[in-house]
């Protein structure tokens, strides 16, 4: 929830709008504005503000690339989240779909330009936006980082939005590396609603949507609009039957034996360990969940902006956020210690019942004349909380006392930024003007990380009472994985200010230059100043050139220095309690953590622009050469670092990571997009986009074993090979989308084509030659040395493929209009996980889709959910 010193500060700020929205507004004409802007259609295009200070240009014009996403284009295929709505429309912004990592579920970590969630800049209105409280501490991409909550903001409310393809750290500050994404809300006037449902046509996965979003005059030329929406998702499930053995096994004394893990080991498919218990034969093995998570999503989103005189405005912007959802864990067999029989005699699936809150307000003042100035000063703030409990739990030590519900733990996030912003147009001769911008800001952070219920961490004295392991010390804390303990808790807080200044001028008609510098000071990091350079000239025909240098710089996010959790987490086939440690706690000194660096980068950027014949095209090279990125470090398991750190008072996990600028990374890439349109002499519309995306990432440096494991005979380096592959294969070097629609009279035809490419990981660790030549016949694989000279890491690569959406809209009158489609038409799944089979069994080894129950891999970039379909209506007035 929104804790209690926010509600303060929300209160105030809500306050503050509603006066906004009553006061008097003047009957002059508004200032013109750079970031809430009604769209202006050119025959170049949509008039695009990101980027730049100096008002709107079309994306061709501009020196840099970016693209301009309508609401209309984002909503298409009746999609509801807008993270999801960006993947499909912007070829090199990807998302995975992760599986049981926690609210990551729900986040989906972004990445753009093949870099991460946190090295991408998200702006609402071209206003900094608060990041999620959330540490990504899953096993999988995004893993150690922090990403903003995309679904925290209705695309239901947006006018369109805008992805800036090019570092601007000189322009906008700390993470934008990769881009900026500003999502510009909607100030029309009227009243507009939707409703969307839909299912998968394996009969589960039903969503419903129902917005609706309203705008009012304010005065002459304001406007006042709020939106409201409500998601509900029932999740779906692509799992398989458990066939493992689920019961203790009986020797020939009748005597309770260790159930066996393998796959078929439960069915007579493979050996059991003992006689099977009679239940085996009539157990439900269908006990997982392996798809998207079940939530209901709320959504509120206000814009105002309105004259003060006649020649300042007003305005004002913000919204709130909750996401509610039940995130199912691995299913734990009966015969395992985590379970406490008397509670779960046939096993059972613990839940994480996950509150995820936003919340946001912008306010602010701008005008054209301030000592011959436009100027904009502006105040935004913004909380992210985000509380955890599970359900359906328990914890064996504690015996019968045992809860079955406990707090996880609780964290929040607050950031309050304040910008002033000056704009002149200088005269110069006869020529175009000088144009110079100046800036200032200042902004607070602050991350606190939350204890959970003392049962969910504690020894409750209570051993085993059944079973082979009668007697021994069961799996300390709640499952999954022990709540936070009162060590866990943080409370870290930042000041940061910052300078800035750009200048822009076109000479001779055709040739723009552009220049930024920005000087910032963070109060736990230290100083950093960041250049830009970026130029267009046009040449002949349509045709131009336009190129940029930058460099960028990211202050590690306040989460990445105070997190201090365990999670659990597969490992090579198996559960493991992992500890993320804080870098400044105990048990992650010993291990080698060091104290965090930024992250520093130079970008480099090329491209051609060609405009002729109702075609513009962009092709764009670039290169991002990244110093010391921040990530979590390898998953450290070896028997003698649990011994070593035990000696120590750290224990109570079997393996350890931490975060660590790991590796210094070098990625290069390829953006191509190209848009046709047409009018036929019988008023029918054809609109096509063809986009590309080419992104290859490599390594200048990698960190080796850090000392004190080296002292202990580990030789596992600080960033191996699976974390290695998160970085430069999980997510596809190649994504090409071919977006085609047609209109005629009241119908609308669109079809979206879009191609994802190869996705890699390390499938299975450590495996001997043997075992990998009866695993990996009929997959696409590769065989890494192991840390053991005798053994191969196997290495995964999943096919490209290509997903086709359809919609047939129709306009029935000019007030209503229905839709009809499917996502995925053609039901393409991801190519399978190296499978468990009788074979593999016989030689050894399970494969990597955890003993046969889990086919597909979470970082299949378009999920596999296979094919669904949906209806839509809707109005306006």
């Amino acid at each position: 929830m929104i804790r209690t010193d926010q509600r303060l500060a929300a209160t105030a700020m809500l306050t503050m709008l509603a006066a906004l929205a009553g006061s008097p507004a003047g009957a002059q004409a508004a200032p013109a504005e750079t970031n809430t802007a009604e769209p202006i259609e050119t025959e170049q295009g949509e008039i695009i503000v990101t980027g730049n200070r100096f008002g709107g240009r079309t994306a061709t014009d501009s020196p840099t690339p970016v693209d301009a996403i309508t609401r209309d284009q984002l909503q298409q295929s009746g999609r509801v989240d807008l993270i999801q709505q960006l993947k499909v429309e912007v070829p090199s912004f990807n998302t995975p779909r992760p599986l049981g990592s926690g609210v990551g579920d729900y986040l989906q970590p972004p990445s753009l330009r093949g870099l991460g969630p946190g090295e991408v800049l998200v702006l609402v209105n071209g206003k900094r936006r608060h990041t999620s409280s959330d540490l990504n501490a899953s096993n999988g991409i995004g893993r150690g980082d922090v990403s903003v909550d995309f679904n925290a903001i209705p695309s239901f409310a947006l006018e369109r939005a805008e992805v800036l393809r090019d570092g601007a750290s000189a322009q906008y500050g700390s993470d934008a590396i990769s881009g900026v994404i500003n999502l510009l809300l909607d100030r029309s006037i009227g009243t507009r609603a939707q409703v969307t449902g839909g299912i998968t046509t394996a009969g589960d996965g039903a969503y419903g949507e129902a917005s609706v979003s309203s705008g009012v005059r304010v005065g002459a030329d304001g406007a006042f609009r709020v939106t409201v929406s409500l998601q509900k998702g029932e999740g779906t499930n692509r799992s398989r039957p458990d066939t493992r053995q689920q019961y203790f096994g009986t020797n020939a004394a009748g005597r309770p034996v260790a159930i066996s893990g393998n796959y078929g080991s439960g069915t007579g498919l493979t050996p059991a360990n003992g006689t099977l218990d009679p239940r085996e034969a009539t157990i439900d093995r269908n006990v997982f969940r392996f798809g998207d998570q079940p939530s209901v999503n709320k959504q509120v989103f206000a814009n105002f902006v309105a004259p003060a005189s006649e020649d300042v405005e007003v305005y004002a912007f913000g919204g709130y956020s909750r996401l509610d959802g039940d995130i199912e864990y691995f299913f734990r067999r009966a015969g395992q210690n985590e379970t406490l029989r008397a509670f779960y005699p046939d096993g059972y699936r613990p839940v994480l019942d996950s509150r995820l809150e936003n919340f946001s307000i912008a306010t602010g003042l701008r005008g054209t004349d301030l000592a011959g100035f436009g100027w904009d000063v502006s105040s935004v703030y913004g909380v992210s909380t985000q509380d955890l409990y599970y359900d359906n739990s328990v914890n064996v030590t504690l015996g019968a006392a045992s809860p079955r519900r406990f707090y996880r733990l609780g964290s929040d996030f607050y950031q309050w930024t304040s910008n002033l912003d000056l704009t002149r147009a200088i005269p110069i001769g006869d020529g175009a003007p000088l144009n110079v911008a100046l800036g200032a800001e200042y902004r607070e952070e602050t991350y606190r990380l939350f204890s959970g219920d003392i049962d969910g961490f504690r020894d409750g004295g209570v051993r085993i009472v059944d079973g082979p392991a009668a007697g021994s010390v069961g799996p300390i804390g709640a499952q999954p994985g022990p709540s936070a303990g009162p060590d866990d808790r943080a409370s870290v807080s930042r000041r940061s200010w910052a300078v800035y200044a750009e200048v822009e001028r076109t000479f001779l008609d055709r040739l723009l230059l552009q220049g930024a510098v920005r000087h910032e000071n963070y109060s736990d990091f230290g100083t950093t100043t960041n250049y830009k350079v970026a130029g267009r000239l046009g040449l002949f025909g349509g045709l131009a050139l336009r190129g940029s240098y930058n460099t960028a710089f990211r202050a590690p996010a306040l989460a990445q220095q105070g997190y201090n959790a365990s999670n659990t987490l597969i490992l090579n086939g198996t559960q493991a309690i992992v500890r993320v440690a804080a870098v400044d706690s105990a048990a992650a000194r010993l291990v080698g953590a060091t104290d965090l660096r930024p992250e520093r980068s130079d970008n480099y950027s090329a491209g051609l622009v060609v405009e002729g014949g109702g075609v513009t095209a962009t092709l764009d090279a670039y290169r991002i050469r990244l110093r010391d990125r921040i990530a979590i470090s390898s998953t450290f398991q070896d028997a003698r670092l649990t011994a070593f750190l035990a000696s120590r008072g750290a224990g109570n996990f079997s393996a350890i990571s931490y975060i660590t600028n790991a590796v210094d990374t070098d990625t290069k890439g390829v953006d191509l997009v190209v848009n046709a349109r047409h009018r036929f002499d019988d008023g029918s519309l054809f609109t096509g986009t063809l986009a590309g995306n080419y992104t290859k990432t490599a390594f200048d440096r990698i960190a080796g074993t850090p000392a004190p494991l080296a002292a202990l005979g580990i030789s596992t380096p600080l960033f191996d090979l699976t974390q290695q592959l998160r970085f430069s294969d999980s997510l596809p070097r190649t994504k090409a989308t071919l977006d085609l629609n047609y209109t005629r009279g009241r119908v609308t035809l669109s079809v979206t084509n879009t191609r994802y490419g190869e996705v890699s990981t390390v499938a299975l660790t450590n495996v001997t030659v043997a075992r990998a030549d009866v695993l990996t016949p009929g997959y696409d694989t590769r065989r890494v040395a192991a840390a053991n000279p005798a053994n191969v890491d196997i290495v995964q690569q999943f096919g490209a493929k290509v997903l086709t959406d359809v919609e047939l809209s129709w306009q029935a009158t000019p007030a209503l209009r229905f839709s009809a489609g499917a996502q995925n038409l053609f039901d393409i799944y991801p190519d399978e996980n190296v499978a468990s089979t009788v074979a593999s069994v016989a030689a050894g080894a399970n494969g990597a889709d955890n003993a046969g129950t889990q086919p597909y891999n979470a970082i299949s970039p378009f999920g596999f959910n296979g094919r669904t379909v949906f209806l839509r209506a809707a109005m306006s007035l």
